[in-house]
């Protein structure tokens, strides 16, 4: 049964999330640096100390748990569709004459 979604236009849309994700790693790894140096912070109270090191764990696994949801996604488009799609598209278009 063939599928009434573009499975190309989602993998592309994959692949533009994770270049983006690629730009913005630098930024979540510097936040992270600078979430470990607020550690230094002299007579820091523990319930911020806390909520600082929540801070640096989602810091830590956000570029990883985004990236595993843009592959969870593309491990969802059927086998074969991208190059089903691919090559149905090779041949170019036409108009439906209804």
């Amino acid at each position: 049964m063939p599928i009434k979604w573009s499975a190309l236009q989602v993998s592309e849309a994959m692949d533009k999330i994770e270049a983006r994700l690629a730009l913005a790693q630098p930024f979540v790894a510097e936040a992270l640096d600078i979430a470990r140096e607020a550690k230094s912070i002299d007579n820091l109270p523990e319930y911020i100390n806390q909520s600082r090191y929540t801070l640096e764990d989602r810091l830590k696994n956000t570029i990883e748990g985004l990236l595993s949801t843009v592959d969870s996604i593309r491990r969802k488009i059927p086998a074969g569709a991208l190059e089903a799609e691919r090559k149905r598209l090779s041949y170019g278009t036409r108009r439906n004459l209804v």
